[in-house]
């Protein structure tokens, strides 16, 4: 089987999640992309994207976005085109990082994936929409509402929806009306657990107050184990790495905030971390979540969104109320009885299931049902 992969993703944790699953594919594939987004292989076909809007002064955004928004639409159907000329037997469409959504790549006479990581939660979230600038609200209004309107006229053409989990295929529905297929993430091979002794407590994720990093310090702070905190994140944010420095040295929390590391320096501290805390607010998944456990790591992990089926609930992890307070109780029984090193050893023996070539072989699933229901269609 062929399969064109098209997205236009920069680093996080969908692009992440898109390398592993490309990775694992066992089927040719091609990749259409844009010189905006990371590739997934080594010999990517780029489709030209020109972005003016951040280069301009704030006043003149606005105007300026809604035409970037024409030229993203104009690169997406052009990124369609060219994988329908390929010679694919499907077509896997990801996320765009720009409007963190999905474009329509225009009709297509091959079956189309579309995987969606998570609904757009500025459309979808009331927390969120409040946060907005007042100030810049109204200007950005009908921008927001036409990338809202992209976003679920692609989800709508799509043959067949995937997702990482029970929860987002739950939000997606409520969301688009799409039921969506449910294919697992994993942790890469090369993150396995060794023998190095517990030296930190780790929080990783993006530098915002959602993924929860200051219930981490507060955290260690409550547990009076003297663990100091290692923050990881793609990129970095002065403001809230200060407010963050802030709240550590309010508790007497020592603390480190690592930006821009490689997967050699996150697996290391993975291995070495006591624990992996991941207290987000509705995370879709937690791809974090399952590579600690996979290098060994226990992980204490929020009731919120889809971070719960990453563990197996008292045996890899403990799952506890979006609370410090709860967090640092969970801290303190890893810290008796052995516990630690009982979840640790569980963990990385098990992974509960969550293997990139599940995630692989569901995809590949789910194109093949596709195109024996292509084939039913055209000999009636």
């Amino acid at each position: 089987m062929k399969v064109a992969v098209l997205h236009n993703l920069t680093n996080g944790g969908a692009h992440r999640r898109l390398v592993e699953q490309v990775a694992a594919l066992d089927a040719d594939v091609v990749e259409f992309t844009t010189p905006h987004a990371v590739p997934v292989t080594a010999r990517p076909f780029l489709v030209p994207l020109r972005v003016a809007a951040p280069h301009l002064p704030a006043v003149l955004r606005p105007p300026q976005r809604l035409l970037d928004l024409r030229q993203l639409q104009t690169t997406w159907r052009q990124l369609g085109d060219m994988a329908q000329r390929s010679g694919a037997d499907v077509i896997y469409v990801n996320p765009d990082s720009t409007i963190r959504g999905a474009v329509s790549i225009g009709p297509s006479r091959i079956p189309v994936i579309r995987y969606c990581d998570e609904p757009r939660r500025i459309d979808y979230e009331p927390a969120l929409q409040a946060s907005l600038n007042p100030r810049t609200r109204a200007l950005y209004a009908g921008l927001r509402r036409k990338e809202r309107s992209i976003d679920r006229a692609a989800l709508a053409e799509a043959d067949a929806v995937a997702t990482n989990s029970r929860y987002t295929a739950a939000s997606i529905l409520a969301a688009y009306g799409r039921t969506a297929d449910v294919l697992p993430c994993g942790a890469p091979a090369r993150m396995t657990a060794d023998d190095s002794p517990p030296a930190h407590l780790l929080s990783v994720g993006s530098l915002i107050r959602s993924k929860g990093h200051d219930l981490v310090i507060e955290a260690a702070a409550r547990s009076d184990l003297g663990l100091p905190v290692v923050v990881v994140a793609y990129h970095a944010d002065p403001a809230e790495q200060e407010r963050l420095h802030a709240v550590a040295n309010a508790v007497g929390v020592r603390l480190s905030i690592r930006t821009g590391i490689s997967d050699e320096e996150l697996i290391g501290l993975y291995r070495r971390a006591f624990a992996t805390l991941y207290l987000a607010t509705a995370e879709p998944l937690g791809l974090v979540s399952i590579e600690a456990q996979a290098c060994g790591s226990p992980v204490i992990v929020s009731d919120e969104g889809g971070l719960p089926e990453t563990v197996a609930a008292e045996v890899t992890g403990i799952v506890v109320p979006r609370d410090a307070g709860a967090a640092a109780q969970a801290l303190v029984r890893l810290s008796q009885d052995g516990l630690r090193r009982r979840m640790s050893t569980a963990a990385a023996a098990a992974l509960n299931g969550h293997r990139w070539e599940f995630s692989a072989s569901g995809l590949l699933a789910v194109a093949d049902r596709l195109l024996s229901d292509n084939k039913v269609k055209v000999s009636a």
